[in-house]
């Protein structure tokens, strides 16, 4: 009989709660593929009630203090799933300065302390996995780190928030407004109370800083990525531009690589409907890899969700499991490449997209003369403009231009000097087409 594989789990919430659930559901499956009994020795969660603790059958296993279970020296692996920043981050490097080895879900540590949970691995010859912060049971970072291995990574593009998405969908399908559909995603569960983290475009932020990081070898700093979020997108637009253009508005990662520089940014845009990002609904993610030889690699599934993600943790677990048990864990780095090396990173102003742009003026002549002549004198391109006859709002009368693709520093300028106008009666709209 082959000495069990230990683990030990601190975050014992939805997630935690499923991966026990997929542990005991499919035991035989996970120690058939893993080659190894699989033994989940201790749990720990802060505040969950005991009655919850005992109706799962943990109540032998279970602690409040999770120093217990990280300083346990029968456990191999360490299951982190608290989320946040601390103590999650002083707990996994405790724990592989303990010796364990570690599966996360946790995008934000990750995103913000790279370079120092990978130093760890290194110094002590410990592997972190963390499928799971990435696109829930979409298996992305396997796909990228391994799969993907001999490719050079030049493009990664995706819808890596479930709780966006669901907002956008019920925007686009139901013209509801940011704050109705906001409230059915909290409703149905697919927004969190304080959903922040979330329709500020920081969660996915997170998530695209992580795969550029794993795609260019580099460490890329959450501080370089451009964030904006959703909360200003308007169903009136979203509605115009799939009438008009064709276009469909997702909330998307971009993380564009050469072997020099990143652009990494999030932020809704205009995709074409006949893309398959656009019919993406709902908690469901996608993303698209484009590699130098493999060409253009899409995923998709659901990208929230507790069993979603319980189903990336257990698959970490499992193949972590086998080289525990081989003795190969820790003898080659998960992760490769330089985690203190950072690529230039591509400014705001510097980034080149094509625009729509929706401006409220008063309908007075020679508006539009004076618009076009500003964009013009900043070396923006139009190619369209477009007057609804009816208006948007009842403080003026929509114009509606397409620009041809621009650095954004040119389109900020010209928009701050329109501003100024006195024709102008509210902030222009502003989205990024992405084809």
């Amino acid at each position: 009989m082959k000495h069990p594989v230990r683990l030990g789990l601190v975050g014992l919430g939805n997630v935690g709660g499923a991966v026990v659930e997929m542990l005991q559901k499919n035991r035989a499956q996970i120690e058939e593929k893993s080659g190894v009994p699989i033994q989940l020795t201790m749990v720990c969660d802060k505040r969950v009630p005991m009655a919850r603790v005992r109706k799962m059958g943990l109540e032998s296993i279970f602690t409040r203090d999770a120093y217990k279970v990280i300083l346990n020296p029968e456990i191999d692996i360490f299951i982190e799933l608290i989320g946040g920043y601390e103590p999650a981050r002083s707990f996994v490097l405790k724990a592989l300065h303990a010796g364990k080895h570690v599966v996360t879900a946790n995008k934000a540590l990750l995103a913000k302390y790279w370079g120092d949970v990978f130093e760890h691995t290194r110094v002590y010859r410990r592997l972190v996995y963390f499928e799971a912060s990435v696109g829930g049971g979409i298996p992305v970072i396997q796909a990228l780190n391994e799969g993907l291995a001999g490719n050079r990574i030049s493009k990664i593009v995706g819808i890596l928030n479930g709780t966006t998405n669901y907002v956008l969908t019920r925007m686009s399908q139901a013209g509801l407004s940011y704050p109705a559909a906001l409230k059915e995603a909290q409703k149905a569960g697919f927004a969190e109370a304080n959903p922040t983290f979330d329709v500020e475009g920081i969660d996915a932020a997170h998530k695209i800083a992580i795969l550029a990081s794993i795609a260019s070898g580099t460490w890329v700093k959450l501080q370089d990525v451009v964030t904006e979020g959703i909360t200003r997108v308007d169903p009136q637009d979203m509605a115009f531009v799939r009438r008009e253009f064709g276009y469909v508005i997702k909330l998307l990662g971009v993380a564009k690589l050469t072997e020099k520089s990143v652009e990494v940014r999030v932020h809704p845009a205009l995709i074409p409907e006949t893309h398959p990002f656009a019919s993406v609904q709902n908690e469901y993610n996608a993303i698209e890899l484009h590699g130098d030889a493999a060409g253009d690699v899409m995923l998709y599934g659901k990208g929230a969700g507790r069993m979603a993600a319980a189903s990336a943790v257990v698959s970490d677990v499992t193949y972590l499991a086998r080289q525990v048990a081989a003795g190969t864990a820790g003898k080659l780095p998960y992760v490769s490449g330089d985690y203190h090396r950072h690529l230039k990173a591509v400014p705001k102003d510097a980034m080149i997209s094509r625009f729509y742009l929706r401006f409220t003026v008063g309908d007075h002549p020679g508006v539009l003369a004076s618009i076009s002549g500003i964009l013009s004198k900043l070396g923006v391109s139009i190619s369209g403009v477009y007057q609804p006859e009816h208006a948007f709002s009842t403080r003026g009368v929509p114009i509606m231009i397409l620009t041809h693709p621009v650095k954004e520093g040119a389109i900020e300028l010209a928009l701050k000097e329109i501003g100024r106008k006195p024709y102008v009666r509210a902030k222009t709209v502003l989205y990024r087409i992405e084809e």
